[in-house]
């Protein structure tokens, strides 16, 4: 019994002896699978895991910055969890306000990004960019909408339209060229000068009108205006001409004698009778020579036809027929004419008594009809032409700016170089010098410290401000601005 005992007590020794040292050949063979499992998932990329590790970083990051949408960048994952810095990570988020203004959007790439305390990330380095829309961009309320897009040099245009209100210290010239028009002057637009030039007058017809037309007082049959220029004394008016009064329409009376009238040789009969005792009623005709002196008319008798015969007028029986007239009965006043234009020469012949008539007339400008309904003009003259000089303006102006937007700080700067209106660029100083102008800066929200606004570019869509930075702790929400 005994040596039964002793057998089957050692078969138990040597089984229980084999199988510790089968466990510790199966514990070293598990610990060293263990071993290479670990090392390749951390050197090696793994699916599985790097999709779990991913998801969980996300979550973090998109708790960090509100509204994001988040990419892990880089391979390896499970090495960046261990270490406890991700090499890259994307952000973008579509539709944020930034700095007031609403659906913005942000795209960042950030370089070693690590959390070094609850509600922090570092950033190691990180470029960035803010997209704004040109139908998102800031307006001043109460006033037209301006319009936004890309200018053919890549620059900033804006379409825009300025009040009239905001145009009244706007000062503007005119250049007029000034013609006859039978009894009327006429001004027509050429060239209108504001901000410093001169632009035709055809493109800035809102504001230089059409024609400008004014009557001019009438005058005698015969006699025209021949033209009108506009100098710095005042409006030059020549008219010249010569005006005829037919022998029918002269007065029939010359003192109490009724007279007829007739013409030859350059002289005027003057025909009647009178009574020379003891003839009654003789017929006879004065002829007289017409002269002027100054604005009168006088007939100075050369002959006197009586019985039949031309006498000379120191005869006696002209002598005793010319006592019958009292000279002033030859002498008559002419229509006043403008100072300036006289009456030059006098004829007679059977058609009537022809007054030649010449001169230029000098007209101060306030002879000239304000405008209606517009600014106050003040009229002169320039290189011949009719000037009109006004202050302000009576209705809304479209025009353009142009402009290379910057950043200078925390403040985007959209300020114009140049200011177009009516097909003409002028230096956006001399328009801005005039005209009440919107805001054209606009301050941006401030930034954490390593992190900073670098320059904007104007795209086909919008404006792109670009951001860089390193060695940035970014707070919760840092980046989301405001509101998503």
């Amino acid at each position: 019994m005994s040596t039964l005992l002793s057998s089957l007590l050692h078969r138990a020794a040597h089984a229980a002896g084999t199988r510790r040292r089968r466990w510790l050949i199966g514990t070293g063979a598990g610990a060293t699978v263990l071993v290479t499992v670990g090392v390749a998932a951390y050197a090696l990329p793994v699916p599985f895991l790097d999709s779990l590790i991913a998801g969980q970083v996300t979550e973090r990051v998109s708790a960090q910055i509100s509204c994001a949408q988040v990419t892990v960048g880089g391979d390896r994952l499970l090495a960046q969890a261990v270490r406890g810095t991700l090499s890259e990570v994307r952000l973008t988020v579509p539709d944020v306000t930034l700095s007031g203004v609403q659906h913005a959007s942000f795209t960042a790439t950030l370089n070693d990004v690590s959390q070094p305390a609850a509600g922090q990330t570092h950033v190691g380095t990180m470029t960035a960019s803010i997209a704004i829309g040109f139908a998102n961009m800031p307006t001043v309320e109460g006033t037209t909408a301006p319009t936004y897009s890309r200018a053919t040099d890549g620059g900033l245009m804006v379409d825009t339209v300025v009040p009239a209100e905001a145009s009244e210290n706007v000062k503007a010239k005119l250049f007029l060229k000034m013609r006859i028009a039978g009894d009327s002057a006429e001004a027509v637009p050429q060239q209108l000068e504001i901000f410093g030039r001169k632009v035709a007058a055809a493109k800035a017809s809102a504001l230089t009108g059409g024609v400008r037309k004014q009557n001019l007082p009438e005058l005698p049959d015969g006699v025209t205006y021949r033209s009108i220029t506009p100098r710095a004394d005042g409006l030059h008016i020549v008219l010249a001409g010569v005006g005829t009064q037919a022998l029918n329409t002269l007065p029939t009376q010359v003192g109490d004698q009724t007279v007829t009238y007739s013409a030859a040789d350059g002289l005027l009969g003057i025909s009647t009778a009178i009574k020379v005792e003891p003839i009654v009623d003789v017929p006879l005709t004065i002829r007289a020579e017409p002269q002027l002196d100054g604005d009168s008319l006088t007939l100075v008798p050369r002959l006197v036809r009586i019985l039949g015969k031309d006498r000379p007028t120191d005869e006696f029986l002209s002598k005793i027929v010319l006592s019958r007239i009292d000279e002033k009965d030859l002498t008559r006043k002419l229509p006043p004419l403008p100072p300036g234009v006289r009456y030059r020469a006098v004829t007679v012949d059977p058609d009537g008594v022809h007054v030649t008539v010449g001169g230029t007339t000098v007209q101060p400008f306030s002879v000239l009809k304000q405008p209606e309904g517009g600014q106050p003009t003040t009229f002169g003259a320039e290189g011949g032409f009719l000037t009109a000089s006004t202050k302000g303006s009576e209705q809304d102006t479209k025009i353009q700016l142009y402009a290379q937007p910057k950043i200078t700080g925390n403040t985007l700067d959209i300020s114009p170089q140049q200011i177009e209106m009516f097909g003409t660029r002028f230096p956006a100083d001399r328009v801005l010098a005039q005209v009440k102008s919107s805001p054209t800066t606009y301050p941006l929200q401030e930034l954490p410290p390593g992190l900073t606004y670098r320059d904007v570019e104007v795209t086909p869509s919008g404006l792109l401000i670009h951001l860089e930075g390193s060695d940035v702790t970014l707070a919760k929400g840092a980046l989301g601005g405001g509101s998503c």
